[in-house]
């Protein structure tokens, strides 16, 4: 069956980690309204992220923890001007809001991780390298048996 999203009566429990992403229409509802919900269902990381520094949430990067059935929220670093960071411990990966970008990075490392589009690219590249091999191949081949062909 397809989904289109996580259903906690289908998994049989509430996910770990939610990162809400600004917009400007449901901005003010992702951090009050679906803050308690989220509460409510048990999850127990709620990120947000507004590219906007904060225009739409009430922060460019937040991060709150669920503690007996109420979130605190946890603070998080700023190791630059337009940085801030925090470590999820639900992914062990860090979330970083970075001049209004996002970026998933490594928290023992500090190096932001590929993009998935970055990773599908390269997996891409590589399989159409291996075709080419595979083609390449494929004709020395050919070549190789027209030539014992026409031997007598």
């Amino acid at each position: 069956m397809d989904r289109n999203g996580y259903e906690i009566r289908s998994v049989g429990k509430p996910p770990d980690f939610v990162l809400e992403v600004a917009s400007k229409r449901t901005g003010r509802q992702d951090y009050l309204r679906k803050r308690e919900i989220y509460a409510e269902y048990g999850v127990r990381e709620y990120w947000r992220f507004d590219r906007t520094g904060g225009e739409y949430h009430n922060a460019p990067l937040a991060y709150d923890l669920l503690v007996d059935g109420e979130y605190r929220s946890m603070p998080l670093s700023a190791p630059r001007p337009g940085v801030i960071e925090g470590v999820s411990a639900a992914l062990d990966i860090g979330l970083r809001w970075d001049d209004g970008e996002l970026v998933l990075f490594d928290p023992r490392t500090g190096e932001a991780l590929s993009p998935y589009t970055a990773v599908r690219q390269e997996r891409d590249a590589e399989a159409a390298r291996a075709d080419a091999e595979s083609a390449r191949a494929n004709a020395a081949e050919a070549e190789l048996r027209r030539l014992r062909e026409m031997l007598p």
